[in-house]
Order: C-alpha cells, then structure tokens, then sequence
C-alpha cells in the first residue's frame, strides 16, 4: 500500500472487552499503511449518541472500510429478511450495510457461528474471509490465520495500492431540505435557523419547480439531507431515493400519525439501522429539538489515528465500561501518590476520576463530581487520619454507599493511620511503610487492576 501517505480506514469493530485481542491482531495488518477513522467520543468512556448521519458523515471522509464481525449469543439473534436469524451485532451489521451501499473497498472478517454471508459475487476491491477463535483466547485461531487469512488481506491490500490513491475529503457546508407543507411555515423557519447555527447554509430542494439535473447537482453539492418520509409527494420520494444511493448524511424525519408502517421500503431491513434513527415528530413544534443534536453530531469530527494512538483507541475498549474513582484529602507534596496512581492506571487504558482534574475556574465541578459519582464502577478510597474531616471526601463516600450493590469499593489505609473507616467492613489494604509514592503507587494499580480483570473474566462467562 501507499507508503508516503496512508488510507484513512473506517474499522468497525466489537466493542466488547472480551474482543480487543481480536480487534488489535487485525488492526496491526493494516497500521503501517492506514490511519485509524474512527467517533471518538469527546469524554473518553462516553458513548456517542447513535446518528446515523454521523456515521455516514465518517464513511464519506474515509478511503477504506474495515470490519470485524463477532458472534453473539442465540438469544441476541437479529431477525433479517428471509427468515434467517444472524447472530451477531445489529449496529456492526448495519455498518457493513451502509459501506455496501456506496460500494466503499472494504474487507470484512466474519466470525464462524454469525449466520453471515457474503454476496454471491465478491469483486476485486471487496474482500469477505470466514474465521474462528480458539476457545481460550479471542484471537484468530493460528493456522488459519497464517495459511489463509493474511494472504487474503495482503491481497486486498495490494488490489488497493494500485487501484486506489489517499484522498482529502472537502465537507460541504450545504444543507438540502427536502420537506413538504406538513411541517408548518414557522418549524420550517426554526430548522433552517437550526442548520444555520449549524454551519449549514440551507438549500431548499422544490422538484415541483426544479428540473431533475438541477435537483441532482444541489445533491451532490450537499453535506447533509433534512428529508420527511410519509408525506404523500412521490417526488420528494424520488429526490430521497437519489440522495440515499449517494449515500449523503441525512436526517430522517417521519410524522408520528404514520404509524409503524409509514416507512418506506427503502429505510425498511436492516436491523439496527434507520429504523432506530428516526426523528418521530406529533407537533411541528417538536421537531426542531430532536433534528439539532444531530447537526451538532455532525460536527464531532476527530482526527485520524496512527501508530500508537490507533492501538491505544482499541486497548482502551478493554476497560471501557469502568470507572474508577479516587478520594482522598492529600495535598500540597503528598499528592504525588494520587498523580502517580492516576498516571498509571491511564497507562493502562483504565479511565481514572479524582476532583483536583475539574476543580478549576470556570467549572462547576460539583455537578461534574456528582456526574462522576453516578457512573463510578469502582471506588478506591485513601484513607489518612484526617479523610472523615474531609466534607467533600465525606459526601463522595455516602453517596458511593448508596450505591454499593452496584460499585466496588477499595479501600487504603495510608500514611501511618491504622483504624479503619467503620462504614466500610470491605478488606482494608494497608500500604508499604515506604516513603517512595511510587512504591505505593504501584501497590494501588495493582490491586485495582486485579479486581477489574475479574470483573472481566466473570463477564466473559456470561
């Protein structure tokens, strides 16, 4: 593949911590030649909102699509047309639908077991590979691996670097509206307002008094479609059907007096897909707040990764459904241990929280403490003489304590105390007499991935 400049590469993958291995062994075939394209959620352990005009906003930008295909257990089967139950991820199916649609090169991995199957006739820039996982580790069972499927990627790989070029993607600020006199004068105002504030410059779209050359050059001259499906005008229909096989950004919208079957057939098949992404309106008034999120989502662009940042986006799935936060009272030289233990469970992809990091001017860092307290996983609590005189270490323990069932707390006694905290009959573990914060540090990061790690294995099991 192109050496001076790589191929910015959509992966699609399992998020499932059980499936980093998997995600990582694929992804370092393609990381000396392709950057990472993927929606990088702007608080890390968020997960983005589910437009589906922001994931067709991604595959315009990207050169090439990539996707890894897990299993899934029978009763998470997704009903597809036919009769035939596949067992695996809606959304992950879903995406390899959409590339599908605007025919992107892609090379698609599919586990044995899924129920997938590729199209009759595979072309030379699409690559569709059957594998398995030994039953101990989630990696592609070896043989395999080496005797077939490598070969096949470097086939994919070597059809892409003489048929195809790095390409820069120009995002058009143009917004075509394609909705009928339903929607009343005064919605219509506000959503042009909406993709004004957006950054759009808004482009009606009238096929009544348009011919249809005009019509297809205002399409593709756009970067998002406002389209309103069960209106009744077969040429709004037509003009959608167009932008659909171009595969532009659109927001979807369809009246709430419809009914489930006012969509069409083209929106209709594809589990995890449009059908959940449809802006439902029963008042034109309430339009507008469900249609400007996901303009705003539009402009959630992230850069590419490479090297190590694209295998540290995938390492950090592993832990991705924890959080740990940290309370304590030190101060001033004493920190050092918190600095240390925040450091190096970051290291290991595991998302720390400690008040210090918010607790700046121009934040209110109460709300963003009781944010953090209502998604903590795991509570790991320093405990020196003075940590009950704290108020705000005592709120942070009372309000993990409502929550116990569902945190795991960890508790450490430092600096010399030796009571423990009576509310808390967990384990204490007491920390090495040394001085060294580093020393002490390490002890932490120890235990805490200890108890993650098992948290993993026993979820694996399930």
């Amino acid at each position: 593949m192109a050496s001076q400049s790589r191929f910015a590469v959509y992966f699609s993958h399992s998020w499932r911590p059980r499936d980093v291995e998997l995600n990582l062994q694929v992804w370092e075939e393609l990381a000396a030649d392709c950057t990472l394209l993927v929606d990088v959620p702007e608080e890390p352990g968020a997960d983005p909102p589910y437009y589906i005009n922001r994931i067709e906003e991604l595959l315009r930008r990207t050169d090439l699509f990539v996707s890894i295909l897990t299993y899934r257990e029978p009763n998470k089967a997704v009903p597809v047309a036919g009769g035939a139950d596949l067992r695996c991820s809606p959304y992950s199916l879903f995406e390899i639908r959409l590339a599908e649609r605007v025919d992107i090169p892609r090379l698609v991995l599919y586990e044995r077991g899924t129920g997938f199957r590729p199209p009759k006739t595979i072309r030379p820039w699409e690559a569709y590979i059957e594998f398995f996982c030994g039953t101990k580790e989630r990696r592609i069972e070896l043989q395999r691996w080496t005797t077939v499927i490598e070969a096949r990627i470097q086939q994919w790989k070597a059809w892409v670097a003489n048929h195809r070029r790095p390409v820069s993607y120009e995002r058009s600020r143009n917004a075509t509206i394609l909705v009928s006199a339903s929607l009343d004068e005064q919605a219509g105002e506000a959503l042009e307002s909406s993709l004004e504030a957006g950054g759009y410059e808004p482009v009606p779209c009238k096929p009544e008094q348009q011919r249809s050359s005009e019509v297809f050059r205002r399409l593709r001259e756009a970067g998002l479609v406002l389209a309103e499906f069960g209106t009744g005008d077969s040429r709004l229909e037509q003009v959608y059907a167009a932008a659909h096989g171009l595969g532009l950004p659109a927001i979807r919208i369809l009246s709430a007096a419809s009914g489930p079957e006012g969509l069409p057939w083209i929106l209709r098949g594809d589990p995890g897909g449009f059908e959940d992404d449809i802006v439902r309106w029963s008042k034109p008034e309430d339009v507008l707040d469900l249609v400007t999120p996901r303009i705003a989502a539009m402009d959630r662009l992230s850069e590419a990764l490479s090297d190590d940042d694209g295998l540290a986006y995938l390492q950090s799935k592993r832990y991705s459904r924890f959080f740990v936060f940290i309370s304590h009272t030190l101060k001033g030289k004493d920190r050092a241990l918190v600095e240390k233990i925040y450091k190096l469970l970051k290291a290991k992809y595991v998302l720390p929280f400690e008040y210090q990091q918010v607790n700046t001017a121009g934040i209110d860092w109460k709300v963003v403490l009781d944010e953090s307290l209502k998604k903590t996983t795991h509570f790991v609590a320093l405990l020196d003489n003075t940590y009950e005189q704290s108020p705000t270490c005592e709120y942070e323990l009372r309000e993990i304590l409502k929550r116990r069932n569902e945190v795991t707390i960890l508790p450490f006694t430092i600096a010399g105390r030796e009571r423990y905290n009576p509310d808390l009959p967990e384990k204490h573990n007491k920390l090495l007499s040394s001085q060294d914060p580093s020393l002490n540090a390490e002890i932490v990061v120890k235990e805490v991935m200890s108890v993650l790690d098992a948290a993993l294995s026993r979820s694996e099991l399930t």
